[in-house]
């Protein structure tokens, strides 16, 4: 009986040792974070950049892409993106609750600049600096400056007081004097006739900076306390321009690009493969070498060719689907979609009949398995979207086109919107001179967000199947 007693108690002990180990290593590891800061408007300047918030959108989007939850997502934008609020979010946020092993996001996009060195580290006594919403104009030891900012020399001990043995560092901004505010952008695919450098110059002793503005966080090998624990991705080199445009900024639009290609074939996206692909994205959509600009990545080298592991789009799982499906289920009003069949093969005619409650602008999307998401109403042959009360029939007789079905096998989600104020998917989505059918853009996905959340929507949507040749029955 003792001896039954004795080996109970050690039974006992080790499920203890083992309960205790499980609730360790549980605890000690916390979650990824990501933090998105984007500044498109300032409390005390008029000048204000495009599509900022768009790009804060694609980096959302990026995020999940890459395995980070909603929850753990967090978003400082426009006036919410003060200094007060940046530094008590990296304090509280990333440096507290972060373990080794978790992985920390983070992104900018905005204005960057320059400001005269105070400590002397610097050899062509500029610092680099990111500005924030609350930004202002100084003057230090009779030289020009600004407050208000986020310094490359305390962005790197932020970085550095954050355990992650993984961090990943983003910056779509301009740091150089040379990077002039006049430029001329011809882009192949985005509908935009606006650019802006992203770079705030604000006194002509800049141009004395020579165009060596290096952010810090571009030699992390610099500081032994955040040597081999990040990785950063620049959008330009010293001496270029990044630009910013009113469908958002050229280098974040590559970047969503590349991480949504590498998504849909099922592969994963190391930080090298991830900015070599986005500077090949810009020199293809560029048609002019005027405004040529290239990222630029530095970083602990097995950091820069550790894989990002991205979630898979299989099954209709996409974030464009679940968004545009969330949208539609959040509207104020249901559209009512009707199909020609329920299953279609590679080379099927589709039909969409809609029934339109009163008069608006209607768009209909089309979402692959793979997420590929396409502006199927209005298009090339039917450009204009104002439509009045009734049942409407795409294509209809008159309107010169067919649908054929064309993607992977799988679910194929359609969804139409109707808005009372105009909203054009075809007109702002991505597309060449000849493409009969746009994709769809971040700036018409925003605008339908907007209309439901202060104008009006109505909504519907429909899945399908598209099957390979034969297996419908």
């Amino acid at each position: 009986m003792a001896n039954n007693k004795k080996r109970s108690g050690f039974w006992s002990y080790l499920l203890w040792l083992v309960l205790m180990s499980i609730v360790l290593v549980s605890t000690a590891r916390g979650e990824d974070r990501a933090l998105l800061i984007g500044v498109g408007r300032y409390a005390h300047f008029d000048d204000r950049l495009n599509g900022v918030s768009l790009d804060l959108d694609m980096m959302s989007e990026v995020a999940q892409l890459m395995g980070f939850q909603k929850k753990a997502i967090k978003i400082l934008e426009h006036e919410k993106a003060t200094t007060a609020n940046v530094y008590e979010i990296f304090e509280n946020w990333l440096v507290k609750g972060i373990g080794p092993q978790d992985r920390v996001l983070v992104y900018f996009s905005g204005h960057g600049s320059q400001v005269p060195d105070e400590n002397n580290d610097e050899q062509d006594q500029f610092d680099e600096v990111l500005l924030l919403y609350d930004t202002t104009l100084t003057a230090k030891d009779g030289r020009q400056s600004l407050n208000g900012v986020l310094h490359d020399d305390r962005f790197g001990r932020m970085l550095a007081q954050i355990k992650s043995r993984n961090i990943l560092v983003i910056l779509d901004a301009c740091h150089s004097g040379s990077a002039t505010r006049s430029l001329r952008l011809t882009p192949r695919t985005i509908p935009v006739n606006d650019a802006q450098v992203k770079y705030f110059y604000y006194s002509p002793m800049l141009e004395a900076a020579g165009g060596a503005g290096k952010f810090d966080v571009m030699a992390p090998a610099t500081s032994p306390d955040a040597k081999g624990r990040y990785v950063a991705i620049t959008a330009c080199r010293d001496d270029e321009r990044t630009v910013a445009t009113s469908q958002g900024s050229i280098f974040t639009l590559g970047l969503r690009q590349a991480i949504r290609s590498a998504a849909a074939a099922g592969k994963s996206i190391t930080p090298e493969e991830l900015q070599r692909q986005t500077a090949k994205f810009i020199q293809e959509q560029l048609r002019s070498d005027v405004v040529a600009f290239h990222p630029q990545i530095a970083g602990h080298k097995n950091l820069r060719l550790r894989p990002l592991v991205l979630a898979a789009f299989s099954g209709g799982k996409g974030v464009m689907r679940q968004n545009l499906s969330a949208l539609a289920e959040k509207s104020h009003e249901t559209v009512w979609i009707q199909l020609n069949k329920t299953c279609f093969e590679p080379a099927d005619l589709l039909e969409i009949s809609v029934e339109i409650t009163e008069p608006g602008y209607l768009n209909v999307m089309g979402i692959t398995a793979d997420d590929q998401s396409t502006v199927l109403f209005p298009n090339r042959y039917h450009p204009l979207n104002a439509v009045g009360p009734g049942k409407l029939t795409i294509p209809s007789a008159q309107m010169g086109f067919e649908l054929v079905s064309d993607g992977p096998p799988g679910p194929y989600l359609i969804t139409a919107f109707l808005t009372r104020s105009p909203v054009n998917s075809f007109k702002d989505g991505f597309k060449t001179e000849n493409d009969i059918m746009a994709a769809l853009s971040p700036i018409s996905t925003r605008s339908l967000i907007m209309r439901q959340k202060k104008d009006w929507l109505a909504a519907g949507q429909v899945s399908v199947e598209i099957r390979q040749e034969g297996q419908c029955q």
